[in-house]
C-alpha cells in the first residue's frame, strides 16, 4: 500500500506531495557533496523531511550531500531539483522536531544577538 502511495505521488507537483510543514528560514551552513566538495549555502526553507537552499556549485540530480550547520549533526540527504541558485533536498531520514525546533531556535538566537 504504502508503495503505490509512493508511486501515485510520483506523478503530482512537488506542491502536493508535500506532508510536513515548511518554515522560512535564513540559515547559513556548509554543504558536502559526494566529491567531497564544500559549499557556502542558504537555507531558505525547512522542514522534518528537507529543505530548500541557495548554491552557486552545480549539483546533478539525484545527488547525495550532506549539510553542515552549526551545533547539529550533519545532516544526510539527495538533490531532488535544481532551478538556477535554488536547490530542493530530501533528507534520508526525517529530522526529529526536537532538532527542527534548536535549528530555528539557534537561528533566532543568532538574530537577537545581532
Amino acid at each position: 500500500m504504502a508503495t503505490a502511495r509512493k508511486q501515485a505521488g510520483a506523478s503530482q507537483p512537488a506542491s502536493d506531495r508535500r506532508y510536513a510543514i515548511r518554515i522560512n528560514v535564513h540559515i547559513d551552513a556548509e554543504l558536502l557533496d559526494q566529491g567531497r566538495r564544500r559549499c557556502a549555502v542558504t537555507l531558505t526553507n525547512l522542514s522534518i523531511t528537507g529543505c530548500r537552499f541557495e548554491s552557486n556549485l552545480p549539483l546533478r540530480l539525484p545527488a547525495p550531500i550532506t549539510l553542515l550547520i552549526d551545533g547539529i549533526d550533519p545532516i544526510a540527504g539527495d538533490v531532488v531539483w535544481s532551478d538556477g541558485t535554488l536547490v530542493g533536498c530530501h533528507f534520508a531520514e526525517p529530522l526529529s522536531p526536537t532538532i527542527c525546533n534548536r535549528i530555528i531556535r539557534t537561528l533566532r538566537d543568532r538574530a537577537e544577538r545581532r
